[in-house]
């Protein structure tokens, strides 16, 4: 029974390593007779002190990117010589600008060629070198059959067999039949003659329930594994494809990968470091505000309502001179205030009848009368006729507001008809020609310090400023300067926040770059871009100090000679 069940084992054992077929046979088979080519794009570079040059493939053309070192510009109009060992001297056309081809067979037959690149552009001379290498296509062996004892030798296997031993074994004895200790005369099962056929279903069913164990085991191990999953050294997952060399990525070290194509479409510049020592400058916030003697306000003197005037009401945006008129204003007079002025006015006719009279009555008896009696009279006549006018009806005067300067009215808050108060606000005007800007910053420093400055706004245009003066009240826990704008720009409004730079006589050094050319990184922290190598670009972190308007000072980060991105930073920043 017990060879049995182990003859059972080995032979779902080896079925099942039978059944694995291709791929699921743990890494001991490999397909043969496929062929793969090569997935990676050859590429040559050459550098050297005045140009560089990459080489790719286009089919039979090898195509030719040449720049500048230093400044990544494209060289455009050179002769370009190609030559090598066992290569014929070709000379390449011109595709684009900085771009050239030609026509070669070795390009895409597999080996390694020396080559050599003659440049000449203009005066500059070069002699260019590096190695074409194309790799040869790869080849896979066929699955071979697989003698038995390498089969038995996989722990697999070998774990697989002895779980079957052990398990039919123990079924084995389970179900054998026992004889009763206490009957030691019992006769054997050959004296009775028990029939052999109540004993074989046991041992059937036994054998049945190790097979289907066995055989579930060996299947559910290969059908787990799945088509093309082998668990051997050949189980892992295959590697993907190397990405194409014409598409910019990032890399795992943080630098990025920029093909030539992609840099002539970005337009990517770079310079060569070279530390400077320039003055300090100092940043403020600043916000645009009116010249005083250049700006004016109009004013509702009392309660009152506006009128139109003879050339209607003027309006924001329009050009006014000194004494124009902008509109007409009626006070208003409460009730209350015109019965005690009506009261008044005839109480002053009252008096300038009886003054009248009094008059008249002297000049009868002049010659009996004092003349100063008679002049007496008459001043006091007149006095009260001023009263009169003065008390005559106000509900029919105007006045005429009028602009205190020339220039542009900016706000106008008036409408026909409308009803003011005393001291509002109808009219300002200012002369966009003068105006001022108001900076206030952290750096303290004294005017005998404070140089050159400019001012930018958020659009990127820059003022040229003029230092007046300084004032001796805290705002904001600063001290508040005042900057004349020496040129100002048509389109800058009064309240417009601006960025003013202002230089010290202290220095700094380090090395000037555009303020383009400083970019944020991931991180949040100022960063710049070094070009390494001709398709190849690395951040630095970067600690940087204004400089003016359109550059900064680098003053920590980056070495003298390195090639800094000038131009395009912010595109080569956001490659993911």
């Amino acid at each position: 029974m017990v060879r049995t069940f182990t003859t059972y084992a080995i032979m779902v054992l080896l079925a099942g390593a039978a059944w694995a077929g291709p791929g699921h046979d743990g890494g001991h088979d490999h397909d043969v007779g496929a062929t793969t080519a090569s997935a990676a794009t050859s590429r040559l570079e050459s550098v050297g002190s005045d140009m560089e040059l990459i080489a790719t493939a286009d089919g039979h053309q090898l195509i030719l990117y040449l720049d500048r070192t230093a400044t990544n510009e494209p060289i455009d109009g050179a002769s370009i010589e190609v030559s090598g060992e066992g290569i014929q001297t070709i000379q390449a056309t011109r595709r684009s600008p900085g771009t050239y081809e030609l026509e070669a067979e070795w390009v895409d037959k597999p080996g390694t060629y020396a080559l050599v690149f003659a440049v000449t552009a203009g005066n500059d001379a070069d002699l260019l070198n590096g190695t074409w290498a194309v790799a040869p296509p790869t080849t896979n062996t066929s699955s071979q059959p697989v003698a038995l004892i390498e089969i038995i030798k996989r722990s697999d296997v070998l774990g697989m067999i002895l779980g079957g031993l052990t398990l039919g074994f123990i079924l084995a004895f389970a179900v054998r039949r026992r004889r009763p200790a206490m009957e030691e005369n019992a006769p054997s099962a050959e004296q009775l003659e028990v029939p052999r056929s109540r004993t074989q279903p046991l041992r059937t069913a036994a054998e049945v329930i190790v097979v289907g164990l066995i055989l579930s085991a060996a299947l559910t191990s290969r059908v787990i594994a799945g088509p093309g999953h082998d668990h051997g050294d050949g189980g892992h997952e295959a590697p993907a494809a190397a990405a194409s060399g014409k598409t910019p990525r990032k890399l795992p070290d943080g630098s990025v990968f920029v093909p030539k194509p992609t840099q002539r479409l970005l337009q990517v510049l770079t310079a060569l470091a070279a530390e400077a020592t320039t003055s300090r400058v100092s940043e403020l916030i600043g916000t645009v505000v009116p010249d005083p003697s250049s700006f004016g306000q109009v004013q509702a003197p009392m309660d009152g309502q506006i009128e139109v005037s003879g050339r209607g009401i003027s309006f924001a945006g329009q050009k006014v001179e000194a004494g124009e008129v902008l509109a007409l204003f009626v006070p208003s007079i409460p009730v209350a205030d015109l019965g005690t002025m009506q009261q008044l006015r005839a109480e002053v006719e009252g008096k300038l009848v009886i003054a009248q009279q009094k008059l008249n009555r002297l000049s009868q008896i002049a010659s009996v009368v004092a003349k100063g009696q008679i002049d007496d009279t008459k001043a006091e006549l007149a006095a009260l006729h001023e009263q009169r006018r003065v008390l005559a009806p106000k509900d029919t005067e105007k006045f005429a507001l009028k602009a205190p300067v020339s220039g542009i009215i900016s706000v106008a808050n008036v409408r026909a008809g409308q009803v003011v108060n005393a001291r509002d606000t109808l009219f300002e005007i200012v002369d966009p020609e003068k105006l001022w800007v108001e900076a206030i910053g952290s750096d303290t420093h004294s005017e005998a310090e404070i140089g050159a400055a400019e001012a930018r706004d958020q659009e990127g245009h820059t003022f040229k400023l003029a230092y007046v003066g300084r004032s001796p009240t805290l705002r904001q826990q600063a001290r508040p300067s005042l900057f004349r704008l020496v040129e100002a720009h048509p389109d800058l409004p009064i309240g417009a926040p601006l960025k003013v730079l202002v230089q010290t006589t202290r220095s700094a050094r380090g090395i000037v770059v555009p303020e383009a050319a400083v970019v944020r990184g991931t991180n949040g922290l100022p960063q710049v871009w070094v070009k390494d190598s001709p398709e190849r670009f690395r951040p630095v972190e970067v600690r940087t100090l204004p400089l003016d308007g359109g550059r900064t000072l680098v003053v920590a980060g980056v070495a003298p000679g390195d090639r800094v991105v000038i131009g395009a930073a912010e595109l080569i920043n956001q490659i993911r």
